[in-house]
């Protein structure tokens, strides 16, 4: 297998991950936990085990910082979408078979084995044995997964029935005021969950996800230098592929290196008109990043204000 076989479903599944990924990491969620990572603890006394989770500003009493993080974190664990885990996973990781594990087997192992180890803390029984009767019936919860589903589709994210009956269990008196006792345990270990997930998800993402998109770029790249002058056309078909890469990463710099060289390529190819369009990009992406807006110094449009008529009402 070569790097020619990667597709554009592909690019955009790993490209999709890492957007994904991005957002995550503009939460309020996220963005505590990386720069507080020590002091996000709280105690539970379990036999035989401690678990941590300090509240701290975490402590939010409409979970407003937990819904974006949630609602976005949930995506990664679906089957249907193309960049969640299972799908990356089952279509382009699987060992032998996979098209990224041919082309990229340290970072497939790392992808895996990150994957198994989110499935089974997932799968495992929740290390708080959370247990509450009401109404002539008890509530309890199975695995970790089954206590973020609840907390997600019951509380947070959907209202299924269901999930929704056993949120309340959890977290509300029968007077619909909050649960002293219970709705901490249940909310404080929730976060615990979260904190395991997204200490795993970050590191598929800088340790898997990153380096792979980096040298798919870097192989266009290449690629174009050694054909620029000998199939100039073949030249601009892999700059326009990474410039693709950029353009949805934001890689600002890259993406005014690759406009110089497609301006380049453009003249080579007699397109006088792309390559100003190439050479317009690269400044107005240099003036982005000065924090400078668009120059509109060559804009030629006017127009004229005219007064309206007048209409005789009859």
């Amino acid at each position: 297998m070569s790097f020619s076989e990667i597709n554009k479903e592909l690019i955009d599944s790993i490209l999709i991950f890492f957007r994904r990924i991005e957002e995550l990491r503009k939460t309020r969620f996220f963005s505590y936990y990386k720069k507080n990572s020590s002091e996000v603890s709280i105690q539970f006394e379990i036999p035989n085990r401690l678990v941590e989770v300090k509240e701290n500003e975490l402590d939010d009493e409409n979970d407003e910082f937990l819904k974006s993080f949630v609602a976005i974190l949930r995506l990664f664990l679906l089957d249907i979408d193309k960049f969640s885990l299972r799908y990356l996973g089952e279509n382009y990781f699987k060992p032998d078979q996979g098209l990224l594990f041919q082309l990229f087997p340290n970072e497939s192992s790392i992808f895996n084995s990150l994957r198994s180890a989110l499935n089974d803390f997932l799968n495992s029984k929740p290390q708080l044995n959370l247990k509450r009767g009401f109404r002539d019936k008890e509530y309890s919860f199975e695995s970790n997964l089954e206590m973020l589903y609840n907390f997600a589709y019951g509380g947070l994210i959907h209202s299924n029935v269901e999930k929704l009956e056993k949120f309340f269990v959890f977290n509300l008196n029968i007077n619909e005021g909050k649960n002293a006792i219970l709705y901490p345990m249940y909310r404080n270990y929730i976060i615990f969950i979260l904190l395991n997930i997204v200490s795993i998800i970050d590191r598929l993402s800088t340790q898997v996800i990153e380096k792979i998109i980096f040298k798919i770029s870097e192989y266009h790249i290449n690629k174009a230098n050694g054909l620029i002058h000998s199939d100039t056309v073949k030249a601009n078909k892999h700059y326009n592929s990474a410039l693709y890469i950029a353009n949805r990463i934001e890689d600002n710099e890259k993406r005014i290196d690759l406009h110089k060289k497609l301006e380049e390529v453009s003249k080579l190819l007699n397109d006088e008109s792309l390559a100003e369009a190439h050479k317009d990009k690269a400044i107005e992406v240099e003036r982005a990043m000065k924090g400078l807006p668009p120059d509109f110094s060559d804009y030629n449009f006017s127009f004229d204000l005219k007064q309206h008529k007048k209409v005789d009402k009859k």
